[in-house]
């Protein structure tokens, strides 16, 4: 029988140290451990591994792999810390969770995941929100057969070919679809839009799915802006989007970024629309936007007739463990490790991966999850406009093109 690995507490926000074990600085605040490894060769270990995972055991092992650096990175853990503790009440098989969060140079991610399925054994893998993390950790999942499910809304995820693959949260050319729609009305063309992406890959990734959405629905997309290029500053990035006056602008940041941007348009007398993705509700996008907030277009998954109940019992415990108030991306992470927990239980002594693609359904807190048979969500979207703080969904009669 395996053993059962426990989750290893980690210091937020705190630089990895040298050493085969980082000590955790605060044991009051602590929730990651920046764990140093040796130097290791993916491409030489996805060659001459054996395959890895979980068959035959009552133990089920989750692995997360969030790399501190990522804004996210704390809500990631909080939601899947809190999906494992709900599945440890319900008497079923245990389960542990195997937390890997190291800062470094393009292949650290995929270092990490090597040691959970090698070293750690875990069962299946969360991957985080970012692109590049999430392709090195499907190479080892291709290689490995340990499922995967990841919190990345680039369309290339499911098109990676690797097929116990599911994404928890909605693609980005999908959300962008839903915002253009939202936006529009019936007795008027298209709006122009802006958008304002990340620097580096994560922002090409955005800028390609944009770009479809705004093909596919016959939006303008009149100019993408990688945030802090070169003479893109913050005061000449609001400069040129008042001079320019577009229609609305997607702001596809993280959330602290995406509020400091709203804030300043707003003050700079910007009065077009507003939008960006699912993960910007978030009390830190609120925080930073102010007053800019009010009237702010999100996507989320459309409720279904239970969906409160579960949403605010989830909203509680995560209030009640971390004194906060969770974000979509905590949500979206505790969903999907029980989309992982349930999917591995029902395996029993089967390879996880043989349950690919799923054809059951998880009732979680963003909604039911329904998967097609390339891993993509296939829930319908809604969009939520901000009200008094809270986002909420906007009136019917307003999401007609």
């Amino acid at each position: 029988m395996r053993t059962k690995f426990i989750l290893n507490p980690a210091v937020e926000a705190s630089a990895p140290r040298s050493g085969e074990r980082q000590q955790a600085d605060s044991a009051s605040t602590a929730e990651f451990r920046f764990i140093s490894v040796r130097s290791r060769c993916l491409l030489a270990w996805l060659l001459l591994a054996p395959l890895a995972g979980g068959a035959g055991v009552p133990q089920i092992t989750l692995g997360l792999v969030a790399p501190p650096s990522e804004p996210d990175a704390t809500s990631l853990l909080r939601g899947a810390q809190l999906a494992v503790a709900d599945a440890n009440e319900t008497g079923k098989a245990p389960v542990g969770l195997e937390v890997r969060s190291q800062n470094g140079q393009w292949g650290t991610v995929g270092n990490d995941a090597v040691i959970l399925v090698s070293e750690r054994h875990v069962d299946a893998i969360i991957a985080p929100s970012d692109g590049g993390a999430s392709h090195l950790i499907l190479q080892v999942s291709g290689r490995t057969r340990v499922p995967v499910a990841s919190l990345c809304s680039d369309s290339s995820v499911t098109d990676a070919g690797v097929p116990w693959v599911v994404r928890v949260v909605p693609r980005t050319d999908q959300e962008a679809e839903a915002l253009f729609a939202a936006a529009r009305r019936a007795d008027r063309s298209p709006l122009d839009w802006w958008a304002v992406v990340p620097m580096g890959r994560p922002g090409r990734a955005v800028r390609r799915d944009l770009k479809t959405a705004a093909h596919v629905t016959a939006t303008p997309l009149e100019r993408i802006v990688e945030d802090g290029e070169p003479k893109a500053d913050l005061a000449t990035l609001v400069q040129s989007i008042v001079a320019a006056a577009p229609d609305g602008v997607l702001i596809w940041l993280p959330p602290s970024e995406a509020g400091t941007l709203a804030a300043a348009l707003r003050a700079a007398d910007y009065g077009g629309r507003l939008a960006g993705p699912a993960p910007l509700d978030s009390p830190a996008f609120v925080a930073a936007a102010g007053s800019a907030a009010t009237g702010f277009l999100v996507t989320s998954f459309r409720t279904d007739a239970d969906l409160r109940v579960r949403a605010e019992t989830f909203e509680k415990q995560f209030q009640r463990k971390y004194d906060a108030k969770p974000d979509f991306s905590a949500a979206a992470a505790y969903d999907a490790a029980r989309v992982l927990i349930e999917t591995l239980r029902r395996a029993e002594k089967d390879a996880g991966d043989r349950q690919f693609p799923l054809a059951l359904a998880t009732a979680g807190v963003t909604g039911v999850l329904h998967f097609d048979n390339s891993g993509n969500r296939t829930d319908p979207l809604q969009v939520l406009t901000c009200q008094q703080g809270c986002f909420i969904p906007i009136p019917p009669k307003d999401t007609k093109p």
